[in-house]
């Protein structure tokens, strides 16, 4: 009888002690997340490292607004070809004001344009590019997409040019 109860003794100790020994390797998992988690949170995203400390003038003359003005470039000199940009050719054979610009989730910068011989359309752009993490610095831009919005706008040709005489930094590209 004595060993009977013994048996339920031993089990219930050599479970404690499953408990106590997974509990341990739990909390080392857990320790070694929370430093892993320490360690990210004092890293910069890429986004800081490409755009921390811009002012209203990087945000309107960049990188990014020139590498979209040399593939248009190229797409009206036929050097590269873009179907979607077919329909609108000869509305944007001329320069373009930005319309919008932004960090990007997937990296870079998404371009919103208008050209002011299409003045109620607007145009997403989408220039990634690439950082040098340890160095912190943009190493190179790469157009990625443009498309036509189905947003509409109200400006007109004269609005366009208004607003770059009133707004410091806003320009013709």
């Amino acid at each position: 009888m004595k060993a009977i109860l013994l048996i339920p003794a031993i089990i219930i100790a050599l479970l404690a002690y499953s408990m106590e020994q997974g509990k341990t390797k739990q909390d080392s998992i857990i320790d070694t997340a929370m430093q892993v988690a320490d360690t990210i949170g004092t890293r910069k995203t890429l986004n800081e490292i490409r755009f921390d400390g811009w002012e209203r003038s990087e945000w309107l003359d960049n990188e990014y607004i020139r590498t979209l003005r040399k593939y248009l470039d190229n797409y009206n000199n036929g050097l590269v070809s873009n179907p979607a940009l077919d329909p609108y050719k000869e509305q944007i054979k001329g320069q373009f004001v930005v319309y919008d610009i932004n960090p990007y989730l997937l990296g870079g910068a998404l371009i919103r344009i208008t050209f002011p011989d299409m003045p109620d359309r607007v145009f997403s752009s989408w220039i990634y590019s690439n950082v040098d993490e340890k160095k912190e610095i943009v190493e190179s831009y790469e157009f990625r997409s443009i498309s036509i919005e189905e947003e509409t706008t109200d400006m007109t040709k004269e609005d366009i040019l208004q607003a770059i005489k009133e707004m410091e930094g806003l320009k013709l590209w």
